[in-house]
């Protein structure tokens, strides 16, 4: 929904702020009308019912005028319109991305120093135009993403959640044992320096260990993280209570937030992203847009919200250049007087212990204990470029094989695609499980194949799916432009909306008209960065999987995964990964054994 009137010390409601470094790229294209209309875009079975339908739809609501006007509106509307309803449920809405280590030896609160130095020092080459601008082949990107990462948190106010985006820049937050403190740290790398820093931090895990607090058992760090609906009806109670009221005003104003989990030492990089995401949650702020969390052993990684409009690639981007920065933090020698401590203030919160209780059972329902990394060694790009493949779409068909060996029949696999070659745009996805690759499958999963042949089936599944990509970014999507329609509208003209949307597909599905498409697999592969070793949402299961998440990057000799099952899944991520192994061995032996790959296309 898009939103007008300013907070106090609020800097904008745009989704996308406008970089004045930063050119603008084109908006993207409009659908034709007959485009827009079709059936089967919208999952729906053509017939005169469905026609009808649909017609009545596009005329009763008004959407067919809001269509003829929306090339005038398009830049403002999306660059207004919040599409993903500031959605409150963390654990599985956001991801982590474990940071490469310092090469020095860092204690953790110098790592952490180093780090909130990074994040000003990221901030002022953005807002400078320093920082060179996202780029594929010779396009420049939409950059009006990454503000998201300052000042940037969901807010819940009379009963809504939304996106607040703080003026204010010299406040960040620092939870320790789940104790909350508001540091004002002037402007780290001008006006405040490491030593500053350094000396606070210290200051403040002294004070909560002499004190002898235990972790604050009535943190309300878990209530941030839980789902949607019970988080507004927990806060909607809280806040009523003027401490609680006071704090949450407060909090919404820091800059990032800085977790200190100094009690574990992860020995691995997905041992460190698993904690960050699915333990320790007295420990975290999930409202706050990025959550930089540093254990005990200085190892550390980013907590990025999607919710707060951070895709996969800004995530990735955004974080390494955190930690490419922090990397080259200087550090003083032979400090000989004491510095200056920073001026800090403890908040204070009062949590009954009963939403605690139902915020531990909702987050129970979507924690999962086993392990959730995984690396694929010897097979990554270099394999794939040898042959001229592409390795994205390779990768899908094996994924493929591996689901159809499994589950006994193909699955939907949903891949997620930018579109920030487009003016505001984000995401979009596609069905990787094209008919070329359900024939590709079924061909090799009978004994006996032909390995020529099956090489053949192999490239006409990589080009379909390259087909299929191509068309989900041709054009703005029909269904976000519905998306948009509706979360543009207010009042009682966005009840009348909602009232006419439930009320067709109901009789749609009654019809059997109405089949959308199953969220079987949905898989991601952002961008990858050097500094950022692991990413996604380990520990975590995925309620809107049917059967698994997973992201995976493909690096030059290694393929990297990190799976989120559906609540319901028996096989394990090991048997996952087992299965994926033995498929990828297979086209392996068809590729090595069969004439090369040309497909005449770059990878």
């Amino acid at each position: 929904m898009a939103y007008t009137n300013l907070l106090e010390g609020e800097r904008t409601k745009n989704i996308y702020e406008q970089l004045a470094a930063y050119p603008k790229p084109p908006l993207v294209p409009l659908p034709a009308w007959d485009e827009m209309i079709s059936l089967e875009e919208m999952g729906i079975k053509d017939s005169a019912i469905s026609r009808a339908i649909v017609k009545a739809l596009m005329t009763l609501t008004g959407f067919k005028s809001f269509y003829k006007s929306l090339p005038d509106r398009l830049e403002d509307d999306l660059r207004k319109t919040n599409m993903r309803g500031a959605g409150l449920f963390a654990l599985i809405n956001s991801a982590t991305l474990a940071l490469k280590d310092d090469p020095r030896k860092l204690t953790a609160l110098q790592r952490a120093a180093t780090l909130i130095m990074a994040v000003y020092g990221f901030y002022d080459d953005l807002m400078s135009g320093k920082l060179a601008p996202d780029r594929h082949k010779d396009h420049v990107l939409e950059m009006g993403q990454y503000p998201n990462f300052f000042g940037t948190s969901l807010i819940i106010e009379n009963g809504r959640a939304r996106l607040f985006k703080s003026s204010k820049t010299d406040q960040i937050t620092v939870i320790y044992r789940g104790h909350y403190f508001l540091i004002n740290v002037g402007h780290p790398g001008q006006s405040t320096s490491f030593a500053e820093l350094l000396e606070t931090l210290t200051k403040i895990v002294n004070q909560v260990n002499q004190n002898g607090d235990a972790p604050n058992a009535a943190s309300p760090g878990l209530l941030t993280g839980i789902a949607h609906p019970a988080q507004i009806k927990i806060f909607s109670n809280l806040l009523h209570i003027p401490q609680n009221r006071l704090a949450f005003e407060k909090i919404r104003h820091s800059f990032f937030t800085i977790c200190l989990d100094l009690d574990d030492h992860p020995q691995t990089y997905a041992e460190a992203a698993r904690l960050t995401q699915s333990r320790n949650h007295f420990n975290r702020w999930y409202h706050s847009s990025l959550q930089i969390v540093v254990f005990g052993n200085a190892r550390a990684t980013t907590f990025c919200s999607f919710n707060a409009y951070l895709d996969g690639n800004p995530m990735m981007r955004g974080s390494a250049e955190i930690q490419k920065r922090a990397a080259a933090v200087s550090l003083p020698e032979n400090q000989t007087q004491p510095a200056v401590l920073l001026t800090f203030n403890k908040l204070n919160w009062q949590i009954p212990p009963g939403p605690l209780k139902k915020a531990e059972k909702i987050a129970e329902r979507v924690i999962d204990h086993q392990q959730a990394t995984f690396e694929i060694n010897g097979t990554g790009k270099n394999f794939f470029n040898q042959f001229n493949m592409l390795p994205v779409p390779a990768f899908m068909v094996v994924l493929a094989m591996a689901a159809k060996q499994l589950f006994g029949k193909h699955l939907n696999i949903i891949q997620y695609l930018s579109m920030s070659r487009y003016r505001c745009m984000n995401l979009t996805n596609a069905n990787a499980t094209t008919e070329e690759v359900k024939q590709f499958v079924d061909y090799v999963q009978n004994e006996g194949f032909n390995p020529q042949q099956a090489l053949e089936l192999f490239k006409k599944a990589i080009d379909s799916q390259r087909t299929a990509y191509r068309a989900a970014r041709k054009y703005f999507p029909p269904s976000k432009i519905i998306s948009l329609f509706v979360n543009t509208r207010k009042g009682f003209a966005r009840l009348w909306v909602n009232l006419l949307l439930g009320v067709s597909v109901l009789i749609l599905k009654i019809a059997g008209k109405y089949q959308p498409q199953s969220m079987d697999i949905p898989v991601s592969h952002p961008d990858i960065f050097e500094e950022i070793p692991v990413v996604g949402r380990p520990g975590i299961r995925l309620p809107y999987a049917r059967y698994f998440g997973l992201h995976y990057q493909i690096w030059d000799d290694k393929i990297v995964l990190t799976y989120m099952p559906g609540v319901t899944l028996k096989y394990s991520n090991e048997e996952l990964t087992k299965a994926l192994e033995n498929n990828l061995t297979i086209v392996k032996q068809i590729l090595e054994k069969s004439a090369v790959f040309k497909s005449g296309v770059s990878s």
